[in-house]
């Protein structure tokens, strides 16, 4: 046997022996009992993760030569091949994609993870250039930019978000993701103090009249029988002598007035107080003459005066202070809440309360340190009868034939004072809301036609009912930006607080202890309170 004969045959064997292991081994492979193998994106030796901007390009330079470059997605991402070792791949649209790139033997060269989304380091370069002093970073996802990072106060971010903003898609598919953190004291607390004075002045003055004569003597003249002065007993007189007797004969009369008067005029002027309703007091004078003729009444006359001035004052404070977190609403109410029915279902009344008293809602911003801008609403609210609701009052009969009246609800109005403003100001600066001034008058004079005209004389045929009303309001504001105190740094005005004993309280009218020792006197040491103490 030659030298080639035995090289040949000691080949063959050693390829069936080769073949026979391999078929051994993939028989004894549960996995991959046919020995296909995958290559799966981000599991191998030479996969790439590339963040490709936009509309930009990056050049990947091989090793070796490329026979073949597969894309999943040729319309995210394309790819051009400038020479066998040089590939440029550029980015279309958002998304993700990946590549294959293979050699003249149908190996990988390279995997690429491709995700194309909006470039970012313009972005980033933008932000640094015209807000040097923030620490933050811009990343993409899907059309959308996330920021994230700390800023020094809430104008820093609004400019930020700005910028960002610009760089979003035309198509209106991108929305800004807000994920920064601003290092400024977010807590701010609004100090308050509302103050309104009203000042009523009334005035009345009435005069009335009174007159009244009687007359008619002559016009009701009759003939009346005469008596005898002494005995009281009727004249008569002798038809033959003429001589008056107390006997029989012809009775003696005389023409005399049938009554004492058989007419009468009388005159009256009664003013009233339209505005008030009816006087309220003050000066009420009277004077009067009567003229009697005989026993009888003939005239009278009378004159009635009524005289007030009433000024009143009312002074309205509160001093509430109110906390809240930046971008947050804050409300306080001093006062109370009415019912109100605003619906009926099922013969079932829905009722509702309405508040009313002395109210504050505020909004605070923290714009930085030394800016805080405030949305301030302020109202004082009180009940009146002045275009309240009055309800019918409604009548029923029942079985016993008993009249039954249902009183009509009554639902009071409200006469509120409101005011709303933005402001910004420092903390610890202080704003007023002042000309908050409101002024009626109302005047009525009630007269007698024909005679109001006449000079002096008219007067005493009227009655003037006069009313003025001034009301101004005031609001203080003070925010602080603040921090959380401990417990034991606060004071309340209770702390402190002793009920005296039954002696003292007897004996000298004592309702509470001192609060500090005797001769101290009180002082931030013994006693601290945010709100004056306790007084007897």
């Amino acid at each position: 046997m030659t030298l080639f004969k035995r090289i040949f045959k000691a080949s063959a064997m050693a390829l069936a022996v080769g073949l026979a292991n391999l078929g051994a081994a993939q028989a004894q492979d549960p996995v991959n009992p046919l020995g296909v193998s995958s290559l799966d994106p981000g599991e191998t030796a030479v996969t790439r993760t590339i963040d490709l901007g936009l509309n930009k390009s990056i050049i990947i330079d091989l090793d070796r030569p490329a026979s073949d470059v597969i894309i999943t997605n040729p319309l995210i991402a394309d790819a051009t091949v400038q020479t066998a070792k040089r590939i440029i791949f550029r980015g279309v649209t958002v998304g993700q994609t990946n590549a294959f790139v293979f050699d003249l033997h149908g190996r990988p060269l390279i995997n690429l993870e491709i995700s194309v989304d909006v470039d970012t380091k313009v972005i980033t370069n933008m932000i640094e250039r015209y807000v040097p002093d923030a620490r933050v970073e811009v990343a993409s996802a899907n059309s959308n930019l996330v920021i994230s990072g700390v800023v020094d106060n809430l104008v820093q971010s609004d400019q930020i978000t700005r910028l960002v903003e610009a760089y979003l898609p035309p198509d209106g598919t991108g929305t800004v993701i807000n994920m920064m953190n601003i290092r400024a004291k977010d807590q701010v607390m609004l100090e308050v103090r509302i103050v309104e004075m009203q000042r009523t002045v009334v005035k009345q003055l009435g005069i009335n009249l009174s007159g009244a004569t009687n007359f008619g003597d002559a016009a009701s003249q009759t003939l009346q029988q005469v008596f005898d002065a002494a005995t009281g007993r009727p004249l008569f007189t002798d038809p033959i002598l003429g001589d008056n007797t107390a006997g029989e004969g012809v009775p003696v009369q005389v023409l005399a007035p049938a009554t004492p008067f058989s007419n009468r005029f009388r005159i009256n002027s009664a003013n009233g107080f339209a505005l008030q309703g009816g006087a309220l007091g003050g000066l009420n004078t009277s004077a009067g003459y009567t003229n009697f003729v005989g026993d009888a009444e003939q005239s009278a006359l009378g004159a009635q005066i009524d005289a007030l001035e009433r000024i009143g004052i009312v002074r309205t404070l509160a001093e509430p202070n109110i906390m809240a977190v930046s971008g947050e609403s804050a409300r306080f109410l001093a006062g109370g809440e009415f019912p109100v029915p605003v619906g009926q279902e099922d013969n079932q009344i829905t009722i509702e309360f309405k508040p009313f008293g002395v109210g504050l809602a505020f909004t605070p911003v923290v714009l930085s340190e030394g800016r805080i801008s405030l949305k301030i609403s302020t109202e004082i609210s009180e009940l009146s009868t002045q275009g309240a609701l009055q309800g019918n009052t409604a009548g029923d009969v029942t079985n016993e034939g008993q009249l039954v009246s249902v009183q009509g609800l009554t639902i009071p109005s409200l006469v509120v004072r409101r005011a709303e403003s933005v402001v910004e100001l420092p903390s610890g600066g202080s704003t007023m809301l002042a000309g908050l001034i409101q002024s009626r008058a109302r005047q009525t004079i009630d007269q007698l036609p024909g005679v109001k005209k006449l000079p002096i004389i008219g007067a005493l045929f009227q009655s003037r009912d006069f009313e003025n009303q001034e009301t101004e309001m005031v609001v203080i504001i003070t925010p602080y930006l603040v921090d959380p105190a401990k417990k034991d740094d606060l004071k309340t005005p209770a702390d402190g607080f002793v009920n005296a004993s039954d002696a003292k309280t007897v004996f000298f009218g004592k309702l509470n202890a001192q609060y500090a020792e005797p001769g101290k006197g009180l002082s931030k040491e013994n006693y601290s309170a945010p709100v004056g103490f306790i007084e007897e």
